[in-house]
């Protein structure tokens, strides 16, 4: 329940009444970390294992430190690729080894250099 969601109200209600077995905020859709933490934190008071739900891209990454921090995150994650197209932006190196992924400990969400990601981008003047 609540990949779609965008109500913290209605979050309230549906975990209230138990409307599902699992909570699923989405961390774009439902506006973040911290607004999906709290979600989380409502389902884990009362007894429901939350697991995110998340769109493509670099958002793995996001997915992958709100699954760190979450006490009562649900046993299955759902995995939308990224780490072969950015994994090798962090230090060390992001890979998948039997269904796991280490979370980073760099800076920020751990990119290893992120001014070296941008060393070849280029100004643009409109």
């Amino acid at each position: 329940m609540g990949e779609q969601e965008s109500s913290h109200w209605r979050y309230q209600q549906q975990i209230a009444n138990h409307v599902s077995d699992i909570v699923q905020p989405d961390l774009y859709y439902y506006g973040g970390l911290i607004r999906s933490t709290k979600v989380a934190r409502m389902a884990e008071l009362a007894g429901m294992p939350t697991t995110p739900h998340l769109s493509g891209g670099f958002g793995f990454v996001y997915s992958l430190h709100f699954c760190a921090a979450t006490p009562e995150i649900g046993a299955w994650q759902e995995y939308k690729q990224g780490v072969e197209t950015y994994g090798s932006w962090f230090d060390p190196p992001l890979k998948i080894v039997d269904g796991e992924l280490i979370v980073p400990n760099g800076v920020g969400v751990g990119i290893a250099d992120p001014k070296g990601l941008l060393s070849d981008a280029k100004a643009v003047k409109s």
